[in-house]
């Protein structure tokens, strides 16, 4: 993905596809789930009843080795034929809460480990069909701003190592709330770029003309 929505484009996308996933569980599943995308100590705030995942985008980074990133590419005459873009990685932290005593996150926990085993990459196709449901339910939606289609490469997801020392500086420094059953994923490769379609050429320095004044050559 890419562009200045990428980011939140690959978050919606992931939200999506849980959330499809969890509507579709099956025997066993949890009926009433939902997809939450809010900070996880905001999770305290859910009604008591209330089931489901809550996806948040807690680290983004650059991605690979200092000075891949893509500078603009300009023709001669300062005219913009390819725009700055910064390669990145995204981290998410994935939570799951629910009923204990039917150990509702836990198997929400199952659905959405497995559909990500099943689905790890979000292409192009994917992040359209998004797209278009969102505009179905609001014609003015962010998400018909965004041009999949302009993405170098799709995003492929793979899951994080969280041990416990990781989880609590998570939970108690970051998030400053007890821990819940949680997972993280990565996602790479999101490209965001300066989308400007004016392309504004850059500015060429003033010529500046320096002439002598022969009034005050020799110190007259």
């Amino acid at each position: 993905m890419n562009g200045h929505l990428a980011v939140a484009m690959v978050t919606e996308t992931l939200r999506r596809v849980l959330g499809d996933a969890l509507s579709t569980a099956g025997p066993g599943g949890v009926g009433s789930a939902q997809v939450t995308t809010m900070r996880p100590s905001s999770l305290t705030t859910v009604d008591a009843q209330a089931s489901g995942v809550n996806v948040f985008l807690y680290r983004a980074a650059p991605r690979g080795a200092p000075g891949l990133d893509m500078l603009p590419t300009r023709r001669s005459g300062a005219r913009m034929v390819a725009p700055a873009t910064q390669c990145l990685e995204l981290d998410y932290l994935l939570t799951f809460y629910g009923d204990e005593s039917t150990l509702e996150p836990q198997r929400l926990l199952g659905t959405t480990v497995a559909t990500l085993a099943r689905h790890p990459v979000l292409d192009r196709e994917l992040v359209a069909d998004v797209a278009a449901r969102a505009v179905l339910v609001n014609p003015d939606a962010w998400e018909q701003h965004h041009d999949p289609a302009a993405a170098p490469d799709a995003v492929r997801l793979s899951m994080l190592p969280l041990d416990q020392e990781a989880a609590t500086k998570l939970w108690s420094a970051l998030f400053h709330s007890a821990y819940r059953l949680s997972v993280a994923y990565q996602a790479t490769t999101v490209f965001v770029t300066d989308e400007d379609p004016a392309h504004t050429p850059a500015k060429k320095p003033k010529k500046v003309h320096i002439t002598a004044d022969p009034s005050t050559e020799g110190g007259r």
